[in-house]
């Protein structure tokens, strides 16, 4: 009788490990090999439908975000106002626009008069693409630029700027000159800053943090992704002080481990 029992609750224990998902040890690939510098590398074919964007209706921090749900993953995303928590960034998941810039009234006005209002608008992002067999595919582009027939928007984060191959400050709306000097930029971008950013090569997504101990610029951004990452594609996210992400048990933020308060992310499920 103890034997058959005991034959149950192993083929009991096998049933509930057997619907789980199960992982390999390299399902995110940490890097820390220059002091201040993390890269988090994710095989997109094999976990690319853990990938997506996540939004709060309050801001909040990526550890508590981290600690609130069942994500592997929890890093810093889009632009936004910090004085009433509204996005200043696009971001959709799952085919529907949650977050839009066009809602926050005060910043649209403000960006007709400075004239800048459709290059933000237009600024880069991060795009999971979905076929009708459901294959997805990841990409990075500006918002205005039009998607493959065939392919439709899944999930999309947008950030700024567009790093590589290209990059066009001015007409993303980050830096204005005048007389050719620089009269206003947004997000520092021309300054040594922590930094948020992205980059595709091939089949992975890498998530880099440039913390305190290793600030840059734009410039210096764009040389890294061409000859140290050797991207396709890349772009930033939010950074400065809203540098920040949650993995097992490292927790960075911008000022060691002091994170801001943000209102959108881009996460990986378990």
């Amino acid at each position: 009788m103890k034997t058959k029992i005991f034959n149950l609750f192993l083929v009991c224990i096998f049933c509930v490990f057997s619907i789980l998902p199960v992982y390999s040890a390299e399902k995110i690939k940490v890097t820390n090999d220059e002091v201040g510098i993390w890269i988090f590398k994710i095989n997109t074919k094999k976990y690319g439908s853990k990938i997506k964007p996540f939004v709060t209706e309050k801001l909040t921090t990526p550890q508590k975000v981290y600690e609130d749900n069942c994500f592997d993953l929890v890093v810093n995303g889009g632009y936004y106002d910090v004085k009433n928590a509204k996005s200043v960034s696009y971001v959709v998941i799952d085919g529907v626009i949650v977050a839009d810039p066009n809602l926050h009234t005060d910043l649209i006005e403000s960006l007709k008069k400075e004239e800048r209002l459709d290059k933000v608008l237009s600024r880069a992002e991060l795009r999971i693409l979905e076929n009708k067999r459901h294959k997805l595919k990841f990409d990075i582009a500006r918002h205005t630029d039009p998607i493959k027939k065939g392919w439709k928007i899944k999930h999309s984060i947008q950030a700024g700027p567009m790093i590589y191959p290209t990059m066009d400050l001015v007409n993303e709306g980050f830096v204005i000159y005048e007389d050719d000097m620089v009269k206003s930029q947004s997000a520092d971008i021309l300054k040594r800053r922590e930094r948020t950013a992205v980059a595709l090569k091939g089949k992975y997504l890498y998530i880099i943090l440039f913390t305190r101990d290793h600030k840059v610029d734009a410039k210096e951004l764009k040389d890294f992704m061409k000859n140290i990452i050797k991207a396709d594609k890349a772009m930033a996210f939010d950074g400065g002080i809203s540098t920040a992400i949650n993995y097992k048990n490292i927790s960075i933020g911008s000022l060691g481990k002091y994170q801001r308060k943000v209102k959108s992310f881009l996460i990986i499920e378990r």
